[in-house]
């Protein structure tokens, strides 16, 4: 069966957003070692460059096993846990957004951005074309025109 398009620019905006969050990674690298260097809590609990890299592995191998189950599988299971993790990251960008140890400038922009395109490639699964994917129904292939 043919993917929708709805899923084809879900699956293209999801990935550009994982491509940019790993840039803002790499931006951000040097901050972050800083960070930890100077934090006595991070170094009494043993958080070091190791938790960092872990904590971007476990994210992108996270995310990348979503992408799949979403648009290559049309798991519902996954793509309600995209959705429940969107609005988590969300809800938590929103709670930290003054905070002085979150990004600023550059980096902060580039949040945002990967913010409003994981926002408008979770929309895509809600769509009336995806929705019938999901339901392994037929579905119009004219959602976009």
């Amino acid at each position: 069966m043919k993917k929708p398009d709805s899923i084809i620019v879900f699956a293209r905006l999801f990935l550009g957003a994982m491509a940019l969050g790993a840039i803002n990674f790499a931006f951000r690298w040097s901050d972050a070692t800083a960070l930890l260097a100077q934090s006595p809590e991070a170094k009494a609990a043993g958080i070091g460059l190791g938790f960092l890299i872990a904590v971007f592995v476990v994210s992108t191998s996270t995310n990348l096993a979503l992408w799949y189950f979403i648009s290559r599988r049309a798991s519902k299971v996954a793509k309600w846990i995209q959705t429940m993790f969107y609005l988590i990251g969300l809800a938590s960008f929103a709670w930290t957004f003054n905070n002085p140890l979150e990004p600023q400038g550059l980096a902060l922009a580039i949040s945002v951005v990967i913010l409003i395109i994981y926002g408008a490639a979770t929309a895509m699964l809600f769509r009336p074309d995806a929705i019938a994917w999901f339901d392994r129904k037929p579905f119009d292939p004219g959602t976009f025109r």
